[in-house]
């Protein structure tokens, strides 16, 4: 009895169906399960990748920030030194160097006048940064130097005997304009 039934063909089609499917079950659990590893060994990855990413991001969000705050270093202390009157002391010294060439030119009286002018200011600096005077002239500069002179104003006559003193019989050399 059992046995008919067994041959039956919707039973044994129904066994040979379940046969199949109970395959086609293991198999897929099977590579549920490899796929399910893979998965985690992926997310084991990532997280390690994710990670590194993390860190290398903070070191460079760290040197970024280093480097800005250099940049505004640089950026104030390339203002300051553009705001420094040291380009423009030195345009007003080609100025009056170029000034001076044109006077030795054009008015012979002043050449000498000048050159004794210059010694005596030359002298007086150079006793001046000796002693006590170059500490106060340091904090005074602009002012004290005009001051210790007792320099009267010069008249433009003043030049012409300036440029007479010293020289045989006080006679000019000529007049420059």
């Amino acid at each position: 009895m059992i046995m008919d039934y067994l041959k039956h063909p919707f039973v044994l089609g129904l066994g040979l169906g379940l046969a199949a499917a109970a395959l086609v079950w293991i198999a897929a659990w099977g590579k549920r399960r490899r796929l399910g590893r893979e998965s985690s060994r992926l997310r084991e990855h990532l997280h390690t990748q994710m990670e590194i990413s993390a860190r290398g991001n903070e070191s460079l969000r760290e040197e970024l920030g280093e480097l800005r705050r250099q940049n505004e270093n640089l950026r104030i202390t390339n203002a300051t030194l553009n705001q420094k009157s040291g380009k423009a002391e030195l345009r007003a010294l080609a100025v009056y160097d170029r000034a001076l060439h044109l006077m030795y030119e054009q008015a012979p009286g002043f050449a000498p006048a000048w050159e004794r002018v210059l010694k005596a200011a030359e002298d007086e600096v150079q006793k001046a940064e000796r002693g006590l005077i170059p500490l106060i002239r340091k904090a005074f500069r602009p002012s004290l130097p005009a001051a210790d002179r007792e320099a009267k104003p010069l008249a433009s006559g003043d030049l012409d005997q300036e440029a007479t003193k010293g020289k045989p019989g006080g006679v000019e050399q000529g007049s420059g304009g």
